[in-house]
């Protein structure tokens, strides 16, 4: 990707004839040791609240606007692929340059988004403001290495206020070429760094294992690790989330982060009976709902509906399965034959299928393998009259569901508030006494709450997103 980047500005140089928008910023000729391009990266932005809306970026680095090409962005959930800004800056050992990233909600009066963990009015708290350390390679401020919330992301959830326009946006921070020009080099080590590791300044390093600890210098540097000295990666779990460094490091293209807990779901659906009627699937807003609960709790969720390679397979119509098919499904849709398969212990899975078979009544959902369960997606079509008359809809039902059976895998079993059948209907006791535990791992609940509780209160209720958080480490190794 940085190649890519200065390719394309060396060509706007060559011909400047080429239609590109450089947002006033003017090209400038490096000297080698004494300019450095400093570049800030966004590779994605996604709406807390769920806001189909149209954006903007502004990036000051060290007080000028260094946007490289305006754009508009709109949808809930954006990936763009030109989101850079750059600007030159003079070298000196250990300076700090203030990079300050901005969100706006375009409209009729442009309107700032909150991207930022401090509090404030108006643009003051929403403003993202960092200090890049132009030696060390660097970043502090707002968001910083081993930062909770992840290095390289932010949001304004981080506040506790969800109703600021929040956003939360992932980024990278590095400098390009202050050797040789900015197409003279691809990996993130500066000059300086590399110096101090008695490499050749002139060489790059980005996607080679130095140390042979099985991890390319690139990913060891920006997390804080030794390129040159041999480390334990495949022991080594900072964040506690039950994936390794090494696992960390292969999903990282998917922005997985060490310091911040992720949780992995790659997830298939079904053919519908007849090409006039809608597959099963789960939409995509479904997804974001799931996604943003997740997020305001400081776990990242990442889900694979083929966007990741492994998920979204159309699997056969079938009426209603049963738990050796699903487990069969399991080995061949997500593990593709190979027990060894990787993903397995990275990734949880989940089917959205019509119906299952279970105990002898329909169910909306189960879960049928430690890190597996499959959702009913009729069963919500045929219940979704008496749903809407409780004030949920299909997305929310399905998103909550969903997330019900994500939690079984996710370690939620064991409390007496969940699957307990006397909290389903009003005219049943437990319905009252479980009220507390708002959660959608409560059949009080499912179907209309996409969250866990967070255990605010004393009687009948449990913090759920701190039980997932201590058994997210069961899931590498307690198989069935």
């Amino acid at each position: 990707m940085k190649r890519g980047f200065a390719t394309i500005i060396l060509i706007a140089f060559i011909l400047p004839g080429l239609a590109i928008n450089f947002n006033g910023v003017s090209p400038k000729t490096s000297k080698a040791g004494k300019e450095v391009a400093v570049i800030v990266e966004v590779k994605r932005i996604r709406s807390l609240n769920l806001q189909n809306e149209s954006v903007y970026l502004r990036v000051l680095i060290n007080g000028q606007d260094s946007v490289w090409w305006r754009q508009i962005f709109r949808g809930m959930d954006i990936w763009p692929e030109w989101a850079f800004a750059y600007n030159v800056v003079e070298y000196e050992e250990n300076k700090e340059i203030p990079i300050q990233i901005e969100l706006w909600k375009k409209g009729i009066i442009d309107q700032p988004c909150d991207i930022s963990p401090q509090k404030g009015n108006y643009l003051y708290g929403k403003t993202l403001t960092l200090f890049y350390n132009l030696t060390s390679g660097e970043w502090h401020g707002d968001d910083w290495l081993g930062d909770a919330s992840g290095y390289g992301h932010a949001g304004g959830h981080e506040d506790g206020n969800y109703d600021e326009n929040d956003y939360e946006i992932w980024f990278d921070i590095y400098e390009e070429g202050s050797t040789d020009g900015w197409w003279g080099g691809s990996d993130r080590m500066t000059p300086w760094e590399k110096a101090k590791y008695g490499l050749n300044e002139s060489m790059e390093y980005g996607n080679v294992d130095i140390d042979g600890d099985g991890i390319p210098s690139d990913w060891e540097d920006k997390y804080g690790y030794n390129p040159v000295v041999p480390e334990d990666h495949r022991h080594l779990d900072p964040d506690n989330d039950g994936l390794d460094n090494v696992e960390e490091y292969l999903t990282s293209k998917w922005l997985s982060d060490p310091f911040c807990p992720d949780v992995f779901l790659e997830i298939d659906f079904m053919e519908a009976k007849y090409p006039s009627q809608k597959d099963y699937v789960l939409p995509k807003k479904s997804q974001e709902m799931i996604i943003s609960a997740f997020t305001k709790h400081n776990i990242i969720l990442h889900i694979d509906d083929g966007c990741m390679g492994g998920g979204g397979d159309l699997i056969p119509f079938d009426s209603k399965m049963y738990g050796d098919e699903l487990r069969a499904a399991r080995e061949k849709y997500f593990l593709n034959g190979d027990p060894n398969n990787w993903r397995r212990g990275v990734f949880h899975y989940g089917i959205m299928c019509c119906q299952m078979g279970w105990a002898g009544r329909p169910a909306g959902g189960r879960m049928f393998y430690i890190d597996s369960f499959c959702v009913g997606v009729q069963y919500v079509r045929n219940w979704l009259w008496m749903l809407k008359l409780q004030g949920s809809d299909y997305e929310t039902a399905l998103a909550s569901v969903t997330m019900h059976e994500l939690g079984h895998t996710l370690g939620l079993t064991d409390f007496e508030g969940i699957d307990n059948e006397s909290t389903r209907f009003p005219w049943s006791k437990g319905y009252y006494i479980w009220k507390n535990y708002e959660s959608c791992m409560n059949y009080r609940y499912v179907y209309k709450l996409v969250d866990y509780s967070d255990g605010d209160d004393s009687d009948h209720d449990q913090n759920d997103w701190e039980v997932i958080k201590e058994r997210l480490p069961r899931f590498q190794g307690d198989w069935w």
